[in-house]
């Protein structure tokens, strides 16, 4: 219950929703220490699974966090590409398992990136399906 649906506004489809957030600093060390990457233009994807064995239950879901460095560009830059990153997080988000963690890094020159979003869906994708891989060996 936010602003939007206050004024009686349809729900923004490209929001993350906060429970799909990464926040803490030792969640990223883990999923980038434990996770398969995978690179698209000018965006890595690192996808952590839940190790075989574990189970998490449907309400453990997927997160997802992001690094958007200065290197990108000023901070108007940064937050552009952070909400573009987001919004593309959001649309893979029922493909992801339960348990999953996702860290999604930008690049310098992800702003100029019309295909910003396409790549970030292909790196989460490509990056899952190899983390996906190694949990099952």
């Amino acid at each position: 219950v936010g602003p939007r649906a206050a004024c009686g506004c349809p729900p923004d489809l490209g929001v993350l929703p906060a429970a799909n957030r990464l926040r803490r600093a030792a969640d990223f060390t883990e999923t980038n220490r434990r996770g398969a990457r995978a690179t698209r233009g000018h965006v890595t994807a690192v996808v952590a699974v839940p190790q075989s064995g574990v189970a998490f239950p449907s309400s453990c879901p997927p997160q997802v966090g992001l690094v958007v460095g200065r290197r990108v560009g000023g901070s108007v830059v940064r937050h552009r590409v952070s909400r573009r990153l987001r919004a593309a997080a959001a649309s893979v988000l029922v493909d992801l398992p339960a348990g999953c963690t996702v860290v999604l890094r930008a690049h310098p020159g992800a702003d100029a990136d019309a295909s910003l979003a396409r790549d970030a869906v292909a790196a989460i994708r490509g990056a899952a399906a190899v983390a996906d891989r190694r949990s099952r060996s």
